[in-house]
């Protein structure tokens, strides 16, 4: 984990901020901005013009998986089961591999584009790198609506070789390549400035021109150029990708980031006026809250994430974990290694997989091989075991009032990355013997219906303030336009081992209308046990495409997002999974015995009165009515059931 670069002098951000709102004004509230590829320009290795290469593109062409990887990587383990496969292939039912055909994502590239053409210029950095490097992305007539991709930037995403060819931004005499001083060098003779990272992430990403592959391995001597890379090892690298910032916005506010920052439009057709991703508007902070979290420095995880280490420190230790395998044919007489990457990639999205079955598996255009569909069908199961693994949730009771306690796992926010449509709640059914007697976090799985008032719901909800508003027409409040929202209207997202505030503000990862103290990895909410409940049973869902959503881009999308929503639909509209599925036995309680003595009496008047005017508290904070408020209605609720005990 290294630190890249410095945010520049706060004058020239305010300089470049002031002129913002010039820009924004001659917009005069139309739609799309008239932004270009300029605005969502980046650092880092750029593409082939044409034909013409430079010292700061690649040079030798990017292999297809297909026809440089498959020959040699495709095996599978001795026992010919292709669904344990330890070699690379796995990757092929991965997201990763799918991350250009992925429906929702074309969907919501349709509306950015919509909204702000040459928005995809950064979308397609990281969702079809190969393409993008290879000068793909944007034709030389027109904007990067991904018009030019050819069919096998689409079928492969992010192939093998974009990742096997990336160094490291940081050079390090003695542990980089040697070959990487050079290449950096050269990323400093762009024309209009050094195009050398400053910072991890939207896709600045350093490409080897040539075609030496690299990877974590010092001892590997296979037949093509090879350099050991111990960036492979690290979480910098899928900091990468998985940082996401609008350069098109420049925060207002003082030198270091805090929630009270607000952003506005840069002058158009320009790149930003820093390159630092904290002087950006923060759509994703993944490496952010792994960076500042405990995971760094190692956490004995006691092997929950599978493998064969139990303390894990980088990204790939949970989602690529090492297990025990070889990584080529067995006619090379490769070594048997058992910290082999697993190369599933594995994450949250199993509604991807269901509808990229649907799609193109035997009931849609029956274009997948059966090595891909065993794959995904793998991949079903990996990430199912990730979402259980992800969470514990744990019940108590005090008197009249349950407590569900949700433990993050994670190394970094439960959940985390892209936030639209993506949320966590809790369900809580309270029985009396085998009836059921009430319900909180009720869902339809036929309308695709919660009910979001009754319980927690854990998500980050982005917008558009009054600013914004008036840049574009859009109504101020939360919205879906991702390339336009400058604004974050909630997020109680539970954070990892290790948060603290001040650095989680800092990197622009703090949580809005919600708190957490500095060490919390775990949320408390609190349920009022109706009359009678003799059982409650507790379950965690996550969904990966709220009803919400899915309509917006059906509506906003063209014809990608009929294809997101109708594929959403066959799919059964993203039944939510379960992650925890726990249940208690509850015991008798006197009603309004906030006190928990067992019987509701003076002692019961005095609690409310020491928690008065407390909100959240819960029932044994005074709130004998369980309204969240401790106040004269609970007194009345304890005269109302005064006398009453245990029984």
């Amino acid at each position: 984990m290294k630190s890249v670069g410095n945010v520049l002098g706060s004058g020239a951000l305010a300089a470049a901020v002031a002129w913002g709102f010039l820009g924004v004004a001659g917009a005069s509230g139309q739609l799309p901005l008239p932004t270009t590829g300029a605005d969502f320009f980046e650092k880092g290795t750029q593409p082939v013009e044409g034909k013409q290469t430079h010292p700061w593109t690649i040079t030798d062409e990017l292999e297809t998986a297909q026809n440089g990887c498959y020959a040699c990587h495709l095996g599978f383990d001795a026992g010919g089961d292709p669904a344990t496969t330890t070699r690379p292939y796995r990757w092929r039912g991965s997201a990763h591999a799918h991350s250009a055909r992925d429906p929702i994502f074309r969907a919501a590239f349709a509306v950015a584009q919509a909204d702000a053409p040459g928005s995809g210029e950064l979308c397609l950095r990281c969702h079809a790198p190969a393409a993008w490097l290879s000068g793909r992305v944007t034709p030389p007539s027109g904007s990067p609506d991904g018009s030019a991709l050819l069919p096998s930037d689409i079928d492969e995403g992010i192939q093998c070789i974009v990742c096997h060819r990336m160094a490291d931004p940081v050079y390090e005499a003695g542990v980089s390549p040697a070959d990487d001083e050079m290449i950096l060098a050269a990323l400093d003779m762009y024309p209009g400035g050094s195009v050398r990272p400053t910072d991890f992430g939207n896709g600045k990403m350093v490409i080897d021109p040539a075609d030496v592959r690299r990877g974590p391995f010092a001892d590997a001597s296979p037949p093509h150029g090879f350099a050991y890379s111990p960036h492979h090892r690290t979480g910098d690298m899928c900091g990468t990708c998985h940082e996401v910032s609008n350069p098109a916005l420049s925060r207002v506010g003082g030198p270091v980031p805090a929630p009270t920052d607000t952003y506005v439009v840069n002058p158009f057709n320009m790149p930003h006026p820093t390159d630092n991703k904290t002087d950006m508007f923060p759509e994703q902070r993944t490496y952010s809250e792994w960076q500042n979290s405990a995971f760094p420095a190692g956490v004995d995880m006691q092997g929950r994430f599978g493998g064969n280490r139990t303390v894990v420190s980088s990204c790939q230790d949970c989602h690529m974990p090492a297990v025990t395998g070889t990584g080529c044919w067995e006619i090379f007489e490769p070594p048997v290694r058992n910290d082999m990457p697993y190369h599933s990639f594995q994450g949250a999205n199993l509604h991807l997989i269901e509808m990229l079955l649907h799609l193109h598996g035997p009931t849609g255009d029956n274009t997948f091989d059966s090595l891909t569909l065993t794959m995904l069908d793998r991949q079903k199961v990996d990430t199912q075991q990730m979402l259980s693994a992800a969470t514990d949730a744990e019940l108590s009771q005090t008197a009249g009032e349950l407590n569900v306690r949700v433990v993050n796992q994670c190394g970094h926010k439960l959940l985390t990355g892209m936030p639209e449509g993506r949320r966590i709640w809790i369900n809580v059914k309270f029985f009396s013997g085998q009836a059921l007697i009430d319900e909180r976090g009720e869902y339809d799985v036929s309308s695709a219906v919660l009910a979001e008032g009754e319980t927690k719901i854990y998500e980050q909800l982005l917008g558009i303030d009054d600013y914004m508003s008036g840049a574009t027409g859009k109504p101020v409040g939360p919205s879906f336009h991702l390339v336009l929202v400058n604004k974050i209207f909630k997020d109680n997202r539970i954070p990892p081992r290790g948060f603290t505030n001040a650095a989680f503000n800092a990197a622009q990862a703090g949580h809005f209308g919600y708190s957490y103290a500095d060490g919390q990895h775990w949320d408390d909410t609190r349920y009022c046990v109706p009359a009678g409940a003799t059982r409650a049973e507790v379950k965690v869902y996550y969904q990966n495409g709220s009803r919400d959503y899915m309509e917006f881009l059906r509506d906003n999308g063209g014809p990608e997002g009929q294809t997101a929503y109708d594929a959403w639909v066959a799919i059964g509209k993203s039944v939510p999974i379960v992650m925890d599925d726990v249940s208690i036995d509850l015991a008798p309680f006197a009603r309004g015995d906030v006190s928990g003595d067992g019987v509701t009496s003076f002692n019961d008047i005095t609690r409310v009165l020491s928690g008065w005017g407390a909100s959240g508290g819960g029932f044994a904070s005074g709130d004998a009515n369980c309204d969240g408020l401790v106040n004269f209605a609970d007194i009345t609720t304890v005269l109302t059931y005064w006398g009453e005990s245990v029984r």
